[in-house]
């Protein structure tokens, strides 16, 4: 914090050495009052030019030397006549359009005149044309009164500038620790106002295009339309008027091209200023509207942001435009102070509204990683019960399993004596019921020992695919030869893990159909690597498929239309089987020139 306002203070005494310099000499401290007069005329003899003219007219009782201040960075045309008692006007000064800054009679950032005036009633009249067609606010300084003025202007803009370069690097170190909209919008913003602030106050004539005096009168207009431009962008980013309010996103960007439209106007046009400021009012009414519409929808950050935008229209807008006018509602202020008090309360909320709601965004997001946490224990909980269940099942299906092949060892030595009771020739309808009887015991208990198999988990198998496949096509080759179809199996030298029965199924039940369905040309069955899986593939040149039948087919029970035996479950088998394994089943298809039906086997190794 310490660096900071030494940083601030080394800003504004820099401004105060550079600017103070002209102003260091020695002279009396009295400040003689001034009286304009309310008759706007030049002075006698002199045309009127086409300018403004303001009189002023005071009494002193010694000869004095004055700087005249006219409060302004510059003027079109600015001329200065002075009349003392009995003598008529004479021009002291004049600057025109023209005027490099080095013609100036004192090189400070405002027009300021050294005026020489006698003893006893001297008149002095401004002839003056500036931006906006605006009135001048004269002021007669004592020079150690106009080395202080300037002093403490420098060190405000100084104060100005440091404030809003430590909100941009606050900010922009704030961006590192969470995303957000509007960061580098009010980046642009700042550096946009920080522009206008040393426009307005001389600076930037002094310092960046002393001998661009034309350029010089185009750049106010420039910089308040790229002030402007600024300012829509920052609403459009910050405010997320694309997603939240199309009508106003619509207006803000039809502004932004206006803006634009406006650019090649004011620099074939040097009096710009009056379309200026009409956009200037436009976009402060929208502005206002947005901000408002923003607070009502209770977006985060909005309160501030109309906080600062009414403050930016108050004292940018309506207080500095009555300053230009010469009615300035409070005469103890300047009206060039009046943008820069609302430049800096807009970009103070603005960052406040910013880091608020990074704040809470923050705070949200924390939220959700809570949440997420505890939906995440909730699910490894339910996981954790649902595979306790699983085991217990299987473990009671296993022990059922036990008992029942234990069960079966006796019930075969009671079949060994049934078949000794029938050597002997016992009764044979006691010993037939009792075979009937056993037989059926052993049929449930088999059966029962196949299902509990059943619902355990598949057993991985290492199966080399190259050998495997040969064979499983050998199984199909007689029904290929009596159709007179080829049926070809492309070399592989690649493994996978899985269950070799459901493996040999799957691709069984889609032989079988591409077989069954395919009249001439042949069947291809082969393997091929994918990144992190193998894919196995069966291509025919069968009649093909439409998507409809394709769907169709893969339900149970449903055969196609060319009249082949079958019952219509391969297709559901092959998916229900890749589902249950989860292998990804997928069917490529060209009416009238085949179909290849892929299965995709994750692999656990490259």
């Amino acid at each position: 914090m310490r660096g900071w306002l030494i940083g601030l203070l080394l800003w504004g005494g820099g401004f105060y050495g550079a600017w103070a310099a002209p102003f260091a000499c020695q002279a009396d401290r009295v400040t003689h009052p001034l009286t304009a007069c309310s008759v706007e005329a030049p002075p006698p003899g002199v045309a009127r030019n086409g300018l403004r003219w303001v009189q002023l007219s005071f009494h002193s009782e010694k000869p004095l030397e004055r700087l005249l201040g006219l409060g302004v960075p510059d003027a079109a045309h600015a001329e200065l006549w002075v009349a003392s008692p009995g003598r008529l006007a004479e021009l002291r000064w004049r600057l025109d359009a023209d005027a490099r800054f080095d013609d100036r009679p004192l090189p400070a950032p405002r027009l300021v005149f050294p005026l020489r005036l006698p003893e006893g009633q001297s008149q002095v009249w401004i002839g003056y044309r500036i931006q906006g067609d605006g009135k001048l606010s004269p002021r007669l300084m004592s020079l150690p009164a106009a080395r202080a003025q300037q002093a403490r202007t420098d060190l405000i803009n100084g104060f100005m500038a440091g404030s809003l370069v430590t909100l941009v690097a606050v900010l922009m170190a704030a961006r590192l620790l969470g995303r957000s909209s509007g960061y580098g919008a009010y980046a642009v913003l700042v550096m946009v106002a920080l522009l206008m602030l040393a426009q307005t106050e001389g600076y930037t004539f002094a310092l960046l295009w002393p001998d661009a005096p034309r350029w010089n009168q185009l750049a106010p207009t420039l910089i308040a339309l790229a002030t402007l431009a600024a300012h829509a962008g920052f609403a459009l980013r910050f405010l997320q008027l694309r997603e939240r309010f199309r009508s106003l996103w619509q207006l803000h960007r039809i502004f932004l091209w206006l803006t634009l439209l406006a650019v090649p106007v004011a620099l074939l046009q040097e009096q710009a200023v009056a379309g200026t400021a009409m956009l200037g009012f436009s976009y402060a009414l929208l502005a206002i509207s947005t901000a408002w519409r923003a607070w009502r929808a209770k977006l985060l950050g909005a309160p501030l942001y109309l906080l600062g935008t009414l403050s930016l229209a108050l004292s940018g807008l309506v207080l500095f435009g009555l300053g230009v006018l010469g009615w300035n509602p409070l005469p103890q202020v300047d009206f060039l102070d009046y943008p820069k008090l609302g430049l800096l309360m807009e970009a103070s909320c603005f960052a406040a509204a910013l880091l608020n709601r990074l704040r809470l965004q923050q705070q949200q997001q924390a939220d959700q990683r809570l949440r997420r946490l505890a939906e995440t224990e909730e699910l490894l909980a339910a996981e954790g019960q649902r595979r306790a269940a699983l085991e217990l099942a299987q473990q009671q299906g296993l022990r059922l399993a036990g008992a029942s092949h234990d069960i079966s060892q006796p019930l075969a030595s009671l079949r060994f004596a049934i078949e000794a009771l029938r050597r002997q020739e016992a009764n044979p309808a006691i010993t037939q019921h009792l075979d009937h009887t056993l037989a059926y015991a052993q049929t449930l208990l088999s059966d029962l020992i196949q299902q509990t198999r059943a619902d355990l988990p598949p057993q991985a198998d290492r199966i080399e695919l190259g050998p495997w496949l040969a064979d499983v096509a050998r199984q199909h080759a007689a029904q290929a030869r009596a159709k007179g179809l080829q049926l070809r199996v492309a070399h592989c030298s690649v493994e996978i893990e899985g269950s070799q029965l459901i493996l040999a199924r799957i691709v069984n039940n889609l032989l079988a159909n591409a077989l069954r369905y395919t009249q001439r040309g042949g069947v291809l069955l082969g393997a091929r690597r994918r990144r992190g899986a193998i894919e196995l593939q069966v291509w025919d040149t069968g009649p093909g498929l439409l998507a409809g039948q394709l769907a169709r087919l893969q339900r149970p029970f449903e055969r196609g239309d060319s009249g082949q035996p079958g019952h219509g479950l391969g297709l559901f088998i092959v998916k229900s089987l890749c589902a249950q394994c989860g292998y990804h089943f997928a069917v490529r298809t060209t009416l009238g020139r085949g179909s290849g039906f892929l299965i995709t086997v994750p692999t656990v190794w490259d």
